[in-house]
């Protein structure tokens, strides 16, 4: 056997400066600079006896609508006054508001809990809150707010209903709301307050307390009920289609001169299919003829290889809110910073159901542009006659043409409800970045130009994101803030001044959520805090982000950033240099532009430059080739600069690797043998090659590798 020649370790050495490209590493580095999704933060809050409902703010005092309650609390949370509303005796031969009290052990007499199903206020007769509960066949009660002690809504309350004008057993203008879900908006058009309702209603809604699926009443001058001004102030549901067909009313809101509902409900008679839906009729249309339906979609396209476009739809609106953009997102929309618009938080349903997945999006559309759709689509024919209303054997159903100007609020000679078959569509304004998550609450304001959304979901998580159309963003706060999902039911006060807030809602807790965000705990990087929102007045206090009255100790600075260190890879090289150098960290390259420019970045390794390789480094990785040094040396002074400052590290070694022994010596022409070769610093570098074969194993003093066959 031919022994194997011993070749000079010098040539060897050399080898081991080989240079290879690292992938995938610093991601433990990026780990640990990413935002503390865990922070606790201490915010007022308040706790009910019951589930919450409703939330209502007025004159600095928060009404909260609970079952079998009224809570009444201050600013801060803390609760005045409570009024009880419940449990309720019912028994059939007693009348709404009648003391049932004599009954109580007859056998047809039911203790029934009494959910808030509409909280609302009245300013124009009297500055007046009205409740609307689930029993008694869902009528409502007017509170007096007395403008010295608005605490005080049990002095003075009136039952909103007339027996002697409900007699008839197919009509009951004072059967307000229904216990399966309701949407009640108020208005006041020329010296008179209307109701506008929308209820899900089902076969087991039997008379005398009859309610309608959609209609408009009108509050009575003597406020104690209401009216319907004709007979077609209402819309019903067939019969035979009130429990296959149910509409479940989502949010409800008026925008100069029309009212708009939007609904969750199946895409018509014969489908499985659920979708969302926005209704529209006009303000001052007692007669509801101008009213019309149309589908919203909300959905994300993503591009994929070949030039296909996959599409998604989130089918079920889970939680709106209306008002005005801040000046950039108006500028991107094309719209002025009066225009409203309306914000929706989407989900997937389960397939044939309204029930949601934890698949949700995010979309937007001006309230003009809704209009104009509905007047394009009108235009061209797209539409139908609402089957789930009239049926298809109806009258106008059948051979019905239909010509309308669906612009103007005016007298029309015949009925002309229809139903829009053509969706108006928008795209997640997130692009799939919830698509993970169940979204339950949305509610928007305005900080500078910047427009803001608050959203919850249903595992109780609070998170705050800028909307914009041309930039990419991601939550900027983002906490636990209750076990229980966030109700869609939010208030937004002062969102224009520094002290504003959101007042959230969780099971039977409200928590009061300042705009300007929770704090700055949650940014783990100087990076991340610097980068927040100007409106949040994060900035970096040494070691940690905060406000500047919270930095005690330390400077505290919303300008720059040092770099942090977080490991070197690889720990040691050969003297000869050349070895690439990856510096794991974070807040590399920081400027306040969110730009990564490496300009005034420097490394130096021992007080020698290592020279930096801008196309693959980032914000948490550098890359370096490491220059020659003469002599070994251990744990050398080492650091990242920048223009203002440097952080500095000693974890990295010169080391000169040494083979002591090769073993066996030797092996068979034809190859094959599996050599071990034994010596010091035989790890160092990032690559290890021997020029007889290709490396097996490494171990920080011993080499295996198998020899190519020779001549």
């Amino acid at each position: 056997m031919k022994p194997v020649t011993a070749y000079p370790s010098g040539i060897i050495i050399f080898l081991f400066a080989l240079l290879q490209r690292s992938h995938g590493q610093c991601k433990e580095a990026a780990k640990k600079s990413e935002m503390n999704l865990s922070v606790k933060y201490d915010l007022p809050s308040f706790i009910t006896e019951t589930p919450i409902q409703n939330v209502v703010l007025y004159k600095h005092h928060v009404y909260i609508g609970a079952v079998n309650k009224i809570y009444v609390l201050n600013e801060a949370l803390q609760n005045i006054s409570v009024y009880k509303t419940g449990p309720i005796l019912e028994n059939p031969d007693c009348a709404p508001c009648e003391d049932c009290k004599d009954k109580a052990n007859l056998s047809n007499s039911v203790w029934k809990d009494n959910v808030n199903m509409a909280l609302l206020l009245e300013t124009y007769y009297d500055d007046q809150l009205i409740s609307c509960g689930s029993v008694a066949g869902g009528i409502c009660h007017r509170h007096i707010i007395h403008p010295d002690n608005p605490a005080d809504i049990e002095s003075e309350v009136h039952c909103m209903y007339s027996t002697q004008m409900d007699g008839e057993a197919d009509n009951c203008p004072d059967c307000v709301v229904s216990t399966l879900g309701t949407k009640v908006l108020v208005t006041e058009k020329d010296r008179f307050v209307n109701f506008f309702v929308g209820n899900t209603v089902t076969s087991t809604f039997q008379p005398p307390y009859v309610l309608h699926s959609i209609s408009v009443r009108r509050l009575k001058e003597t406020q104690d009920g209401f009216e319907f001004l004709t007979d077609q102030s209402y819309i019903d549901i067939l019969p035979q289609f009130r429990d296959s067909y149910p509409i479940r009313y989502v949010h409800a809101f008026e925008n100069n001169h029309f009212v708009y509902f939007l609904t969750v409900q199946r895409e018509s008679l014969d489908s499985q299919t659920f979708h969302t839906r926005i209704i529209r009729f006009c303000t001052l249309d007692s007669g509801m003829r101008s009213y019309m339906e149309m589908p919203l979609e909300c959905i994300f396209t993503e591009k994929r290889r070949k030039r296909s476009i996959r599409k998604e739809v989130f089918n079920i609106l889970q939680a709106a809110y209306v008002s005005k953009p801040g000046a950039a997102l108006a500028h991107e929309m094309g719209l002025g910073l009066n225009d409203d618009i309306l914000y929706g938080v989407f989900a997937q349903s389960k397939p044939d159901s309204s029930e949601p997945t934890n698949r949700s999006a995010v979309c937007a559309v001006s309230v003009r542009t809704i209009n104009e759709f509905f007047n394009k689509i009108v235009d061209k024919q797209n539409m139908k006659c609402l089957q789930h209303f009239y049926g298809k054997d109806s009258k106008y159903c059948l051979n019905r043409a239909f010509s309308r100007n669906a612009s103007y609020c005016r007298a029309q000679d015949d009925e002309y409800r229809l139903e829009v078959t053509t969706p108006l569509q928008r795209v997640d304004l997130f692009m799939g970045q919830f698509n993970n998550v169940l979204l339950t609450s949305i509610s928007v304001f305005t900080k500078g130009n910047l427009t803001i959304a608050n959203l919850g979901t249903s595992e109780g998580r609070f998170m705050q994101i800028v909307i914009s159309r041309s930039e990419s963003t991601a939550p900027h706060v983002s906490f636990q803030l209750d076990s229980h999902p966030i109700s869609p039911q939010v208030v937004v006060e002062h969102s224009l001044v520094a002290d504003g807030y959101n007042l959230v809602v969780t099971g039977k807790k409200i928590t009061k959520i300042p705009l300007n965000g929770p704090g700055c705990e949650h940014f783990k990087s100087c990076s991340q805090c610097l980068l927040a929102p100007p409106f949040m007045q994060c900035g970096w206090c040494s070691k940690r982000c905060a406000r500047s009255q919270e930095c005690v100790e330390g400077t505290w600075t919303q300008e720059t950033c040092l770099p942090r260190v977080y490991e070197i890879l690889p720990s040691s090289a050969p003297l000869e240099g050349g070895t690439k150098l990856t510096v794991c960290g974070w807040d590399f390259g920081f400027s306040k532009n969110n730009r990564f420019e490496l300009k005034n970045t420097v490394v130096h390794i021992g007080g020698q430059t290592c020279a930096l390789e801008a196309k693959s480094s980032n914000k948490n990785k550098l890359e370096c080739t490491v220059p020659a040094a003469k002599n070994a040396s251990f744990n050398i002074s080492s650091s990242v600069s920048v223009g203002h400052g440097k952080t500095l590290f000693n974890t990295f070694s010169y080391v000169n690797p040494i083979i002591t022994s090769i073993s066996p010596t030797y092996g068979p022409k034809s190859g094959g043998t599996l050599l071990t070769l034994a010596g010091k610093y035989l790890n160092s570098g990032k690559s290890r090659r021997i020029f007889v074969g290709g490396c097996k194993k490494v171990f920080p003093l011993i080499l295996k590798c198998v020899p190519a066959m020779s001549c």
